[in-house]
């Protein structure tokens, strides 16, 4: 199970985001009207001031931090390879909600197309959204919120301008467009809608 966000977030049904992606910045914009045209059940709208956003989004070169405060939220990852990070931080008093989520892109890809960063950039507001890996008692889910088929693959693999899972079906073409599969549909319906998966 995904993990839900703060109450008061969470009855909004939509997601914050301060946008400080760089270069990747027009990319981010682009992949939020992607990511909000999935029906997830949660859309991403800009925040009016990085201090109260939900989510916010930079260009990092994967070793990186964001103060938060008085914290540093940290990120550690390989910033050549097409994927970023996503850190969400989670309040334990009433079991786990996430509160703020961090995004981390690579900024160190070499000449990605506008198609290889907007598979990125979903991938992470997948996560951003409540795909973490954890659960609401703080257990870890043991694929880590992936998928085997659709932008929550957890690999992906250069396919012309854009990108594809790296164990793909035999008919799959790369994304864009983007593809979400069922397990992943469920889950963030099941956190922002209250809606239980058909075959659970």
């Amino acid at each position: 199970m995904p993990l839900p966000w703060i109450k008061r977030v969470k009855t909004t049904g939509q997601l914050t985001v301060f946008n400080k992606a760089a270069a990747w910045k027009p990319a981010v914009t682009a992949a939020m009207g992607t990511f909000n045209s999935l029906g997830l059940g949660v859309k991403l709208v800009d925040a009016d001031d990085e201090h109260s956003a939900n989510v916010v989004v930079l260009l990092s070169n994967g070793s990186d931090s964001y103060p938060y405060y008085g914290k540093k939220i940290k990120a550690n990852f390989n910033a050549t390879k097409l994927h970023g990070f996503t850190h969400t931080e989670s309040d334990g008093r009433k079991g786990l909600e996430i509160f703020i989520a961090v995004i981390f892109l690579p900024g160190q890809v070499s000449n990605p197309t506008a198609g290889q960063k907007e598979v990125v950039i979903v991938h992470e507001f997948m996560h951003a959204a409540g795909l973490n890996g954890l659960s609401p008692d703080g257990t870890k889910d043991p694929n880590d919120d992936h998928e085997d088929q659709g932008i929550m693959f957890a690999t992906m693999q250069i396919s012309g301008k854009g990108a594809i899972e790296y164990l793909h079906d035999k008919d799959a073409k790369p994304m864009p467009p983007i593809r979400v599969g069922p397990k992943s549909m469920c889950k963030l319906h099941l956190v922002w809608l209250g809606e239980g998966c058909k075959n659970d």
